[in-house]
């Protein structure tokens, strides 16, 4: 995306947050003046690259399937991430979709509420303020989907 775009999108739509990868880290310059607004997502490849640096952001927008994906495979992205947990201000948004235990990945096309129940055994700090319901199922679906996660996260917040 142009600098211009976030501009645009900041200005006309109010948007706070901005999805970024690792790579991004590399031509992070043309978005100067965005910076706190950038969050970043981590890649799922058991690498953290070098120019990888959260605090020159806003934070990280966790995949919360992606996390459990790392945390699984104890890869070098959940290190990364978890060695951050002290620093809640850097937890600022999530991705959310389903995650299959059977093959250790996430789910973009949802087929059960349980797809969802790995949620009960994160960690509280990774949760932002803002979540993204990031599927390919129906709106009519994912307002279901909305309901069933919310009661999970009240009952991890409140218990």
């Amino acid at each position: 995306m142009a600098r211009k775009e976030l501009k645009f999108l900041k200005d006309n739509f109010h948007t706070e947050y901005f999805t970024i990868h690792e790579d991004s880290f590399n031509i992070l310059e043309k978005w100067r003046g965005y910076y706190q607004n950038l969050f970043l997502e981590m890649n799922t490849d058991n690498s953290v690259s070098p120019f990888v640096d959260v605090k020159k952001i806003g934070g990280f927008c966790i995949d919360l399937a992606h996390y459990q994906v790392a945390k699984t495979k104890n890869s070098q992205e959940y290190h990364y991430v978890f060695q951050k947990n002290k620093t809640l201000n850097y937890f600022g948004c999530n991705h959310l979709n389903g995650y299959s235990y059977k093959k250790n990945t996430d789910l973009h096309t949802i087929r059960s509420l349980k797809d969802f129940d790995y949620l009960k055994t994160l960690p509280l700090f990774i949760f932002g303020k803002i979540i993204a319901l990031e599927c390919n199922n129906s709106i009519s679906e994912q307002l279901k989907f909305k309901n069933y996660v919310g009661k999970i996260l009240n009952q991890l917040f409140q218990g």
